[in-house]
């Protein structure tokens, strides 16, 4: 060094670079709820013995003939949970 030269120093603990970063990437969203549909129809009906059998010392038959109606079950729709929100980034680091 010349004496008519100097230099400046920096303070302690400075440097002169930015320090700069992205924060992590956030967690998955947790699956929805399974969901089942059940339809079911059941048809019941009470039905009255009619016909009636009397016999004098022979054999005798009666005869009850029954019919129900039809029965239809409607249409089963289910829908399942929502599935969960995933999580935040990181905040990352800023020089």
């Amino acid at each position: 060094m010349f004496e008519d030269q100097y230099v400046e120093l920096l303070p302690t603990r400075t440097t002169m670079q930015t320090i700069t970063g992205t924060g992590g990437a956030g967690g998955r969203g947790g699956a929805g709820g399974s969901a089942v549909a059940v339809s079911l129809g059941i048809n019941i009906s009470a039905i009255t013995q009619t016909a009636t059998a009397v016999s004098m010392g022979g054999d005798a038959t009666a005869t009850n003939a029954a019919t129900t109606g039809a029965v239809t079950s409607g249409a089963a729709t289910a829908t399942g949970g929502v599935g969960g929100v995933g999580g935040a980034g990181g905040a990352g680091i800023h020089g």
